[in-house]
């Protein structure tokens, strides 16, 4: 069974038409700023980006709005890998601990190196350090899309039995590999076909489900375990 994965006009909650509403905009710009702010990251930032569902036309009433700060990692240090697995923490930490949400959607940092290339099919430029701003980098087109729902809710299926076994188990190490293969699928699926891929759409089903969370939370919870003394 086929089903259509696209929406005939951009979020109302964030867009009037293709404009994005101003409060909206105020409202990322302040939390771009403030995030920046709060982690203490030295090399200033040069492009903010809204993509993802919120930027086009496959958003749904629980999509996260992914708000990415790009920042050029050399001018933190010459070693990009190591720079971007420190970003990935600084995001997630933030990410865990705010609740910033435009209506029902929530905001998610993401921090990108300027080099970095994006594969979302919209990308709107919230704040550019030397050019116009306020305007579409990528312009979202409305596609005929469909993808296979049995697929998806097969994959999706054997995906959170693997992650309650892995749960129950107790074992952090089986928490981590079940993690690690959940989002290599889903970069596996952006690199083949897209955000609308499979793999891609099922990772943002457990994401909206909280299973993404779930996991996290229990890899968390046994690490401080370990290092505790009862």
């Amino acid at each position: 069974m086929k089903i259509r994965i696209y929406n005939n006009e951009l979020n109302p909650s964030i867009w009037i038409g293709d404009k994005i509403k101003p409060e909206v905009r105020e409202t990322l710009l302040l939390t771009a700023n403030e995030f920046h702010k709060d982690s203490e990251i030295t090399a200033p930032i040069q492009d903010i980006y809204l993509l993802g569902s919120g930027a086009n036309y496959n958003w749904t009433a629980t999509s996260d709005i992914d708000l990415h700060i790009l920042i050029d990692f050399k001018k933190i240090n010459p070693d990009v890998e190591l720079v971007k697995t420190t970003m990935d923490l600084l995001k997630s930490n933030w990410n865990n601990k705010h609740n910033v949400c435009i209506k029902s959607h929530k905001i998610e940092i993401y921090i990108q190196d300027i080099t970095e290339k994006n594969r979302s099919t919209g990308v709107f430029r919230i704040f550019f350090i030397s050019k116009l701003n306020n305007v579409w980098v990528k312009v979202p087109r409305k596609l005929n899309i469909n993808v296979d729902k049995e697929s998806i809710q097969k994959k999706y299926s054997n995906i959170i039995v693997n992650i309650q076994k892995s749960i129950d188990s107790g074992d952090i190490n089986k928490l981590k590999a079940v993690s690690k293969s959940i989002y290599d699928m889903r970069e596996a699926g952006l690199s083949t076909e897209g955000e609308f891929s499979t793999e891609n759409i099922v990772f943002k089903i457990l994401r909206a489900r909280k299973y993404i969370e779930k996991l996290k939370k229990a890899i968390n919870d046994l690490y401080d375990e370990k290092l505790s003394i009862k």
